[in-house]
């Protein structure tokens, strides 16, 4: 059969999928393999560069530490007075003004320097006195310091770790004596906190160690652990590292190891598992070659599911049908071609559309509607207040026929000033205590001295904007429920601010509520049953202002009443 019937004989459908094979998968796997080789070539090289870069890094940070207690010891050694002092005989002399002097240089050193523990000298002069702090003899010095010193040609050394009795420190020594000549020898030893060098040799890969040596091999402070060992316990034969990466067999694993010299004689050693290294780069390796299996196999099936493309954009007209019908006319057909489907698809969308409109304009009719509802809420509060004012302005006139009935009007007449406030429904909360005031001098001439009212106010709230008419309706009903036969009601009105609200708050020691009641009323506030008083207010407050805001109410019966309202803090315009 001749190559060209076969591919006669395929469907379309398997046409396509034959070219893709042939003209994009097999040179796609040509260019995998060979992007794979590139790769694991650059991710070995940029390894290499980082273990480089880590010992660059860290050793550069280790010679400022370095070079900073260096400089310490030098000028010590160069100090001709504290080497005076040394060598002087105490035979009859008083050491207290040599001990006066060195403790204040070594003390303001240490202040300088809050790294370094102690410094010590060791003296062959039998007369200074050895106080075992700052003083010591020159026997007691720590084996080969002294040689090791003199290796270095009387330069500052790092001689080793020293084990104190709260603490591990590394110690820095040097040669004091100033003239070759001289018969008495003199050493200065400089202790540092070793966990002060050991955190700058921390690493994120636990893979790779990090040592810091002296000359004799031991280990001053390391990445893990290994303080104070012999470096030849974990490389032999690490004299040999040199500043190009060496590859190391230790048992049997492999590593890559590099050497840096420091000053004072020490070296920094990096070791690094070399089956790692490989590891993380066959790990990247072999997702290049994931991806690109994934991708395929994606494409592949990609090309089978194109023949279903058809149906597909058909059965989305239909569900789009079934999702209008539903109510859910916000449903948009995208990416749908220009063909006959596509213009159905257009039509359905702006089908939906038009829906949409539609139902806006009728919410915004509700807002009105809901408007227009909080309005009239506002309005019931007026005609109940002016029914109860005149009942009192009436009982007055009854009484004593004149001069408090005057009083009366004038006070109603205050009110009303405020409260018309032409046909506004927003005050200031200044302007809104105002109102209460004059609500409360009406009340005051019906109850006397039988309600007490005491006002918080703080006046920083006075500029904001408020609902009109909060406050009055809840006193209001403080003192309707809250008044018991022959006792005083006693009010207290706090104004203040809450980083985000404004905050009213009525406390009356009166009747209170029991809690079955407090429950029933609770509820009515969560289900804005209308009302007056206190679901009079919560329903204004969250049609003006929304949910997060209303009325809050906590009682205790036969203790008292206390009503909490929160409105956001609008300034004023």
């Amino acid at each position: 059969m001749s190559i060209k019937r076969f591919i006669d004989g395929l469907s379309f459908f398997r046409k396509e999928l034959l070219v893709y094979v042939i003209f994009a998968v097999l040179p796609m796997l040509g260019v995998t393999f060979y992007n794979y080789q590139k790769t694991r070539e650059i991710l070995l090289t940029e390894s290499h560069q980082e273990m480089q870069q880590v010992i660059e890094t860290t050793a550069r940070g280790l010679d400022s530490t370095f070079a900073g207690y260096e400089t310490v010891l030098d000028l010590i050694y160069a100090n001709k007075t504290i080497y005076g002092y040394l060598c002087a005989d105490y035979a009859e002399l008083s050491y207290w003004e040599m001990f006066s002097y060195i403790d204040q240089q070594m003390s303001n050193i240490m202040v300088v320097n809050p790294t370094i523990r102690r410094i010590r000298f060791y003296s062959t002069n039998q007369t200074l006195p050895s106080d075992n702090y700052y003083f010591y003899r020159e026997e007691e010095l720590p084996e080969g310091y002294d040689t090791l010193a003199e290796t270095n040609r009387g330069a500052c050394v790092a001689g080793g770790v020293l084990e104190e009795k709260d603490a591990t420190c590394l110690a820095f020594f040097r040669n004091m004596n100033l003239y070759a000549s001289g018969t008495m020898k003199n050493g200065l030893l400089l202790e540092v906190e070793a966990d002060t060098i050991a955190a700058q040799l921390k690493q994120t890969d636990e893979k790779r160690s990090l040592y810091l040596v002296n000359a004799d091999g031991q280990i001053l402070a390391a990445s893990g652990d290994g303080m104070g060992e012999q470096m030849s316990r974990y490389l032999p034969g690490w004299e040999e590292l040199s500043e190009q990466e060496t590859k190391l067999q230790i048992d049997d694993s492999s590593f890559v190891g590099i050497s840096r010299p420091l000053d004072m004689g020490m070296r920094l050693i990096l070791l690094a598992d070399q089956e790692s290294l490989n590891a993380n780069v066959e790990g990247v390796t072999r997702a290049i070659l994931l991806i690109f299996l994934v991708s395929a196999a994606t494409a592949i099936i990609a090309i089978w599911l194109y023949g279903r493309i058809s149906s597909e954009r058909v059965n989305k007209v239909v569900y789009a049908a079934h999702r209008m019908g539903e109510g859910r006319f916000d449903y948009v057909l995208t990416d749908m071609g220009g063909d006959e489907i596509g213009q159905i698809s257009d039509a359905f969308n702006l089908l939906g559309s038009q829906i949409q409109t539609l139902i806006r304009e009728n919410y915004e009719k509700q807002l009105m509607l809901k408007t227009s509802e909080m309005n009239l809420l506002q309005e019931q509060i007026n005609p109940h207040f002016l029914y109860n004012a005149l009942s009192v302005i009436s009982s007055t006139a009854l009484r004593e026929g004149g001069r408090r009935t005057v009083a009366s009007v004038r006070y109603l007449a205050d009110f009303y000033r405020i409260s018309l406030n032409k046909g506004l429904t927003i005050v200031t909360v200044k302007e809104e205590v105002e109102l209460l005031k004059n609500y409360m001098k009406i009340q005051k001439l019906r109850f006397e001295d039988m309600v007490d009212i005491v006002y918080d106010i703080d006046e920083a709230a006075y500029p904001y904007r408020t609902l009109k008419l909060v406050l009055q309706p809840l006193v209001e009903n403080a003192i309707h429920h809250g008044r018991r036969e022959d006792c005083v009601l006693h009010i207290v009105v706090r104004v203040g601010l809450a980083p985000d609200a404004v905050i009213y708050q009525i406390r009356d020691d009166g009747e209170g509520i029991s809690k079955e009641r407090l429950s029933e009323l609770r509820g009515e506030l969560k289900r804005s049953q209308e009302g007056f008083g206190l679901k009079n207010v919560d329903i204004r407050v969250k049609l003006n202002y929304g949910e997060k805001y209303g009325v809050t109410l906590d009682s205790e019966y036969g203790q008292g009443t206390e009503v909490t309202v929160r409105i956001p803090r609008v300034p004023d315009a």
